[in-house]
């Protein structure tokens, strides 16, 4: 009995899942006295051709139909059937028509579709909608949220809504977004269209574009519109100087003629509402917002005196990744420490960033023993528990062992094998008989006095090196600010190898200047926004004609990156003015 009822409420489930899907629809909400409308009925996941008795219906006239049509759909080894009855009718009086429910029969069941409406006007009358009048064609831009966090992720989608054929699309660029940066997700094909009825009218539609934001500051914020050039059928305008073709029977698309045009549509801008992240935040919080794991390891737990040892520091997880910055360690005395390496591996799955970044320090300890290294933590915003969480390393800790029979330690920094190869270019001196020279002979010469001056310059450029990379080694704002030009002329040299129509290129140049302005300033790297970057400048004091000639360089760069053609500037001519600003800068920083 027990397995009996089971079996009964499947069977009744399955019946109720494959209840087929009854609609209505037309293709347009107005029409003028004498135009032609198709009134369509679509059945999905049935068999059965729909069957209708057609009331009458005051005001309009039917021209032709039904039309009967098929479609079958295998989507991952699932098929889905839908069946379509369309009708044409001719607009004969002004006023409001209501399209009444009526009975479609599916063998021997019946259902019933929804009411639609319309309203016919006379030639010359203008439509009641004007702000937003019936289209053929246009975009929306669909956003997943309106209101978010800074820093939490919102996509756009960018949907395609058609009533005509679409041959061809080409997005001239997307939309600027101030107060945001943005990572467009790519499609692995062609958008495929599905039709879609919105208040009561059926089109096709695709999706054309989908982009990933993140908010970088608080307040209301609005996405521009996307633009495309959208290739669409249009009808032919050559049959209507005929006038024989004005009877309303030739309304029929049948008879119309069509042809393709190009066209330009732009989406509704997108308005956001970003809010502040709550207070108080944690002292070693940096911006990171998501859902992060924290690792931090040593390559090994024990070495040699003047040996090396990689700690590596791992956050992985998913969010906004662009502006995380991994936390930095802290070490103790008697270890040196070397630039770090970085690395990452970051990619959008699930409308945002997953992956990690890792950042790998070389360290040679020089003292035996036992060395404790900080505990490194790491804090971010969890955008589910809506509140801050702090993940730490746990403790580290390196034992350092003196070689047996190992040469006395070396405080200047060379290791045993670097102190062993100097042993060897040490040579007795080999007895030879003396020459001596006759008193009369100038001895101090000016070669003689040359070496010793060289050999002055020498110990001193020597001594001044030490002292500078000592005060790099402890200040990491003096070490930014020391190598910034030589991280301002990496970047350029790389962008002088990339094509004219790269948007690389934009991009290193930008980080070419800012990445300059922000080191010399000290400025976090999460900040360096246009704005930002100019109000630094102009706290230095720095004159109003450079200030002016960098933002408009900066805004410069984003235009032609994100629109290109906007601007009308060719690659060397960007790279000359950024080698010239570049100069300027160095000048007054």
């Amino acid at each position: 009995m027990k397995k009996l009822s089971i079996s009964l409420i499947l069977l009744i489930t399955f019946l109720i899942g494959a209840e087929p899907k009854v609609s209505s629809s037309v293709d347009t909400k107005q029409l003028f006295i004498q135009d032609s409308f198709t009134w369509t009925i679509e059945v999905e996941g049935s068999d059965e051709m729909p069957q209708i008795r057609l009331p009458d219906i005051e005001k309009i006239a039917l021209l032709s139909g039904p039309m009967q049509s098929s479609n079958y759909t295998y989507i991952n080894g699932e098929m889905s059937s839908k069946k379509t009855l369309t009708y044409t009718f001719v607009a004969l009086e002004p006023g409001k028509v209501t399209i009444p429910s009526v009975e479609v029969y599916l063998g021997r069941k019946s259902y019933r579709t929804n009411t639609v409406s319309l309203e016919i006007l006379r030639r010359g009358d203008t439509p009641v909608d004007q702000e937003q009048p019936e289209q053929s064609v246009f975009i929306k831009a669909i956003p997943s949220k309106n209101s978010l966090y800074i820093g939490e992720p919102v996509s756009v989608h960018y949907k395609l809504f058609t009533k005509v054929g679409v041959y061809n699309y080409k997005v001239e660029k997307l939309p600027d977004a101030v107060g945001f940066w943005s990572e467009e997700i790519s499609q692995s094909s062609q958008p495929r269209l599905v039709s879609e009825i919105v208040n009561g009218i059926r089109y096709n539609t695709a999706v054309l574009k989908t982009v990933l934001y993140y908010p970088t500051r608080a307040g209301d914020l609005v996405i521009d519109p996307l633009i495309t050039e959208l290739e669409i059928e249009v009808k032919s305008t050559q049959r209507n100087r005929r006038s024989m073709f004005n009877d309303p029977f030739f309304n029929d698309p049948f008879f119309s003629g069509t042809r393709k045009a190009t066209r330009n549509f732009g989406s509704n801008p997108v308005e956001i509402k970003v809010k502040q992240l709550p207070e108080p935040r944690p002292e070693n919080f940096s911006g990171a917002v998501g859902r992060f794991r924290l690792k931090a390891t040593l390559d090994t737990n024990a070495v040699m005196v003047n040996d090396a040892v990689g700690l590596n520091i791992t956050v992985s997880g998913s969010g906004n990744f662009g502006s995380l910055i991994l936390p930095e360690i802290i070490t103790p005395e008697g270890v040196d420490v070397f630039k770090p390496e970085r690395s990452e591996s970051v990619s959008i799955k699930n409308m945002t960033h997953q992956g990690s970044k890792t950042v790998t320090y070389l360290l040679v300890p020089r003292t035996s023993g036992r060395i404790d290294f900080q505990t490194v933590k790491f804090s971010y915003f969890d955008l589910d528990a809506r509140k801050y969480v702090t993940r730490n390393s746990g403790p580290i800790q390196l034992m350092v062992y003196d070689a047996s029979g190992s040469q006395p330690l070396v405080t200047s920094g060379y290791s045993r094998e670097e102190v062993a190869l100097m042993r060897e270019d040490i040579r007795y001196i080999k007895a030879a008989e003396t020459e001596f020279t006759s008193s009369r002979e100038k001895v101090f010469n000016g070669g003689f006095w040359s070496i010793h001056f060289l050999g002055i310059l020498l110990v001193g450029g020597l001594l001044g090196f030490q002292y500078r990379s000592r005060q790099l080694e402890g200040n990491e704002n003096l070490r930014r600010s020391s190598k910034a030009m030589r991280t301002a002329r990496e970047k350029l040299k790389q962008a002088k190898h990339l094509s004219d129509d790269s948007h690389e290129l934009r991009t290193l140049l930008h980080q070419c200047i800012a990445g300059f302005i922000g080191d010399r300033l000290n400025a976090p790297e999460n900040a360096l926004d246009t704005t930002e970057l100019v109000g630094l400048l102009r706290t230095k004091k720095i004159s109003g004609e450079i200030v002016a000639e960098t933002r408009h360089f900066l805004e410069g760069l984003i235009m032609d990156r994100f629109a290109p053609g906007a601007v009308r500037k060719e690659a060397g001519e960007w790279i000359k003015q950024t080698e010239s600003l570049l100069q300027q800068l160095r000048k007054v920083l």
